[in-house]
């Protein structure tokens, strides 16, 4: 070897050293050393650039600058650019979260797999109990309609909308006293569950139906006019009919009461005027000797 070659190699040692250190910069040789020399500094010179590469795309990753891709063909990094990808992938799902999926998993980060998953357990536990909360507080419990509360809120929501005309019908359930009175409680309570099951039956899903009181009830029509309105009315005494010939212990007898308001109109006056049109109903309903006598009351 000569003292040419001697030096050529000296600087190549000099910047694998330099390297070593993370000064990743390429420096020319001061000469040629053959075919050997030559070919081995060429390959310095790769490493060199592909560890700065590395270096600088480790160091984005390590900021969290996931935007950041990869250099190609760089195969220095081929753990790191798994890493990147597992990290975009986690950084989707939590995106999937914040929007409420809850159906994530992660199976692909050893410890912080079982974190991560064990995190999302506690979100749909809470989630469900939120949800459960929810319904409870906008539901009676014994019909599993909606309840007052939820009634007065979907009147005012509804009423700011478009969906007019909107008719509001009153139902009264006759003869629970007597049923109280001489069949007990139980039995009352199941006639009010039954008497909800009709009503519910004869509206659409997206129509409100509510428990207001012991024995009332009230529904929200949207989009429904007088006529129509009069057609579920009919579909509830076809039912609670139905309903009477195969039950020998008590009847259904359901006074009702409709009023329609048009847009503009008020829901407040649409349900004072319903309220008005049950109680004469249930005053015919006496006096044709119905289920609604004075007796019953």
């Amino acid at each position: 070897m000569n003292e040419n070659e001697r030096c050529l190699l000296r600087e190549l040692t000099d910047q694998v050293a330099r390297a070593v250190r993370g000064e990743f910069t390429v420096q020319a040789m001061s000469g040629s050393g053959g075919v050997e020399i030559d070919a081995l500094a060429e390959t310095v010179s790769k490493l060199v650039v592909e560890l700065k590469e590395a270096e600088e795309f480790i160091s984005a990753l390590s900021l969290g600058r996931l935007e950041v891709d990869p250099p190609p063909r760089n195969h220095l990094i081929s753990s790191f650019k798994q890493l990147q990808s597992n990290l975009r992938h986690l950084t989707w799902q939590t995106q999937q979260i914040a929007a409420g999926d809850l159906n994530q998993r992660v199976d692909f980060l050893g410890d912080f797999s079982v974190a991560f998953n064990s995190l999302i357990a506690s979100l749909r536990e809470k989630r469900i109990a939120e949800d459960r909360l929810r319904y409870v507080s906008n539901h009676d419990p014994l019909t599993d309609l909606y309840n007052r509360s939820y009634f007065t809120e979907e009147m005012e929501r509804i009423e700011r909308g478009r969906r007019f005309p909107v008719s509001i019908m009153l139902a009264d359930l006759d003869g629970l006293k007597r049923v109280n009175d001489t069949l007990g409680h139980a039995v009352g309570d199941r006639l009010i569950h039954q008497a909800a099951q009709v009503i519910r039956h004869a509206v659409r899903g997206d129509d409100v139906v509510a428990r207001i009181g012991g024995d009332e009830f009230a529904i929200i029509l949207p989009g429904t006019d007088t006529a129509t309105a009069c057609e579920v009315r009919d579909r509830i005494r076809k039912s609670e009919e139905m309903f009477n010939l195969e039950c020998s212990n008590y009847v259904i007898g359901i006074s009702i009461g409709i009023a329609t308001a048009e847009l503009g109109g008020s829901l407040t006056e649409a349900l004072r005027l319903a309220d008005k049109k049950m109680y004469e109903d249930k005053f015919a309903r006496k006096q044709a000797g119905g289920p609604g006598r004075r007796e019953d009351e």
